[in-house]
């Protein structure tokens, strides 16, 4: 008796990876990019944890049709990020969070006395 094969194409699975990174409570979608060619998937972009980053490793292992998987994922700690990284940040923790505050952060000055402090 013969066996069917089934073939993938790199669309199928690049679709395939995205849907098994969404499902997956570990990972936010939003901060991983996932290339294929030939069935080998590329994550690429950067997560704050190295649990993040072997949660999306596993979580592309788990799709038919995928050869290797290549983890190019960088873990930025959070004493590592910079200013500029926090609106980022904060807009991926808060999305789908009705209650996340939305002000702004700003430097303020207090006066005590003659001299001035920043707060």
């Amino acid at each position: 008796m013969a066996t069917a094969t089934l073939i993938h194409t790199d669309e199928e699975i690049q679709k395939d990876v995205l849907a098994e990174l969404k499902w997956d409570a570990q990972v936010q979608p939003n901060e991983i990019g996932v290339s294929v060619k030939d069935g080998v998937v590329t994550l690429t972009g950067w997560v704050d944890s190295y649990l993040k980053k072997w949660a999306a490793e596993d979580a592309a292992h788990r799709v038919a049709g995928v050869k290797a998987v290549a983890n190019d994922l960088e873990v930025k700690l959070f004493s590592e990020r910079t200013d500029a990284d926090m609106p980022r940040l904060r807009s991926v923790r808060c999305s789908g969070m009705p209650r996340c505050p939305r002000t702004r952060f700003r430097s303020r000055s207090l006066k005590v006395g003659s001299r001035s402090r920043a707060r």
